[in-house]
C-alpha cells in the first residue's frame, strides 16, 4: 500500500512517500528536477506562461521572460494576499493544473495503487470549508489526468492556457466525490504533529507547535496519549516567511523569480515584531484558558501551573524555524526546540543522512506526517476541560502541626512514625 502526503505550499511543494508491507514501513521524498538538471526535495509553487501560452510548473529557467504565477494555493484557501491580484476562481484554476502536473507523475511511477493525504491551512472554524476546496482541486486535477489527457503528460504540457481553461472542468465537492479518490485532508497544524507523537519523541503533557511556512504560521495546542496528539486547539496565521520578508516587493519585476530566504537579514524587522505579537497573541490566550480551567477545576496554587509548562516544550518547525530571531519563547512554554531528525523514525526514512545534513527536517516534516497512514481526518478537538480532569478538586496539602511534648518525656504512642 503507497499513501501520498501532499504539501502543497504557498511558496514551494513537497511530497512524502509511505510504501508498507505487512508491518514494515518506508518512507522517502520525491525528488525533483531542476532547471540545472539538480535534483531538489521541494518544487516552487509557480506557474510560468510563456509568450505562446504554454505553461511550465515549478522550476523556471533564471531568465524567464513570460508571465509567471505565484501564491494561488493562498487565494484558493481564500486566504487574502497582497501580492496577488487572481481571484479566488483563477487561483483554484491555477492550483488544479499545479496539482495535475504532479500527478501525472505519481500515476507514472505508481499507477493508481496510491491514496492522497493532504495538508490545509485551517484552524477549527474553517478546516470544514479547507476539505471542501482540497478535495475540488485534487478531484478537478484527477480529471484532467486520466479522464482529458488519458494520463498523456506531453499532451497536457504542449496545450495552451486558453485550451487548458476550455478543458478543465472545476468538481463540486461532495462526500462521494472525496471518497471515491480515497482523499483525506488535514490541517496542516496538525500534520506536522505526527513524525513527534508516532515516534513517542514527546512524552505525556501540554505542548505547542508553531509551523513556519512560506504563507501561512500553523499553531497547535496538544497533549499525547498512547502515541497520538490529542489536540485542545489550532490556529493558522496568514502570515508566514513570505510576509516577513516583504516577498511581494522582491518579485514585483515578474523576471526576478527567487523569492527564497537565504539570510536573516532578509527578514524585516518591523514585520517581525507584527509577526511576534500576533502569535504572541494566540499564546495569551491559550494561557489565559489554561489559567481560567485550572482554577476552576482545582484549588491549587497558579504556580503549579506556571512551574509545569516551564518544562514543556514549544516545538518549532517549517522553513521558519531555521533563523534564529523568528523562533521564540511565548506565555508559559519556555523549553524551546526546534524538529530536527532526531524527532523522526531514522530507520524507516530513505536519504535520512542526505536531508539531515542539508538540515530539511524542519521543512519536509508536514509533508512526513501527511505521509503517515491514517483511517480517516475527522479530528476531533479534546474539550479543554479534560487537561486537568486527573486534578479536578485537588488542593494543596496542609501539613498538620507537631505536637508538642516535654523534654526527655518520650511515649511510643506519640512517636509512632519514628517507632516505626
Amino acid at each position: 500500500m503507497i499513501t501520498v502526503g501532499l504539501d502543497f505550499g504557498t511558496h514551494q511543494t513537497k511530497i512524502c512517500i509511505e510504501r508498507k508491507e505487512g508491518v514494515e514501513l518506508e518512507y522517502s521524498f520525491v525528488k525533483f528536477n531542476d532547471s540545472k538538471g539538480g535534483l531538489k526535495y521541494t518544487l516552487p509553487t509557480v506557474i510560468g506562461i510563456d509568450e505562446d501560452t504554454r505553461l511550465t510548473y515549478g522550476f523556471l529557467p533564471h531568465n524567464y521572460k513570460g508571465r509567471i504565477i505565484r501564491y494561488f494555493k493562498q487565494s484558493a484557501f481564500c486566504m487574502s494576499s497582497s501580492s496577488n491580484a487572481l481571484s479566488q476562481q483563477e487561483s483554484l484554476f491555477y492550483s488544479i493544473l499545479y496539482v495535475a502536473n504532479l500527478l501525472f507523475d505519481l500515476e507514472e511511477q505508481y499507477g493508481q495503487m496510491f491514496t492522497i493525504q493532504m495538508g490545509a491551512p485551517a484552524d477549527g472554524s474553517s478546516i470544514v470549508m479547507a476539505k471542501k476546496i482540497a478535495t475540488t482541486i485534487v478531484a478537478s486535477a484527477y480529471r484532467l489526468v486520466e479522464d482529458v489527457f488519458e494520463n498523456d503528460k506531453k499532451s497536457f504540457l504542449n496545450a495552451t492556457l486558453q485550451t487548458l481553461k476550455e478543458l478543465t472542468e472545476i468538481v463540486e465537492y461532495s462526500d462521494s466525490i472525496k471518497e471515491e479518490y480515497g482523499l483525506l485532508v488535514f490541517p496542516e497544524a496538525y500534520a506536522c504533529l505526527k513524525p513527534l507523537t508516532s515516534q513517542g519523541k514527546i512524552s505525556y503533557g501540554m505542548s505547542l507547535m508553531i509551523d513556519v511556512g512560506g504563507g501561512t504560521t500553523d499553531i497547535s495546542f496538544f497533549t499525547v496519549l498512547n502515541g497520538k496528539p490529542q489536540v485542545y486547539d489550532y490556529f493558522s496565521i496568514n502570515k508566514g516567511l513570505n510576509y516577513l520578508t516583504c516577498a511581494e516587493d522582491k518579485v514585483k519585476d515578474n523576471r526576478s523569480l527567487d523569492s527564497n530566504v537565504k539570510n536573516v537579514i532578509e527578514i524585516n524587522a518591523t514585520r517581525l515584531i507584527e509577526f511576534t505579537k500576533e502569535v504572541g497573541r494566540f499564546a495569551n490566550h491559550l494561557h489565559q484558558k489554561l489559567i481560567s480551567e485550572f482554577r476552576s477545576q482545582t484549588n491549587l496554587k497558579i504556580e503549579r501551573l506556571n512551574a509545569a509548562l516551564k518544562n514543556r516544550p514549544l516545538i518549532y518547525s517549517g522553513g521558519g524555524s531555521t533563523f534564529p530571531n523568528v523562533i521564540r519563547v511565548y506565555d508559559g512554554f519556555k523549553e524551546l526546540k526546534v524538529i530536527s531528525f532526531n524527532e523522526w523514525n531514522q530507520k524507516a526514512v530513505k536519504d535520512i543522512s542526505e536531508i539531515k545534513s542539508r538540515n530539511l527536517c524542519p521543512i519536509l516534516s508536514t509533508a512526513y506526517g501527511l505521509a503517515i497512514s491514517t483511517e480517516n481526518d475527522n479530528i476531533k478537538l479534546t474539550p479543554f476541560r479534560d487537561i486537568f480532569k486527573s486534578m479536578r478538586g485537588a488542593s494543596e496539602e496542609v501539613k498538620k502541626p507537631q505536637r508538642q511534648r516535654p523534654m526527655g518525656n518520650f511515649s511510643y504512642m506519640d512517636d509512632y512514625d519514628a517507632w516505626k
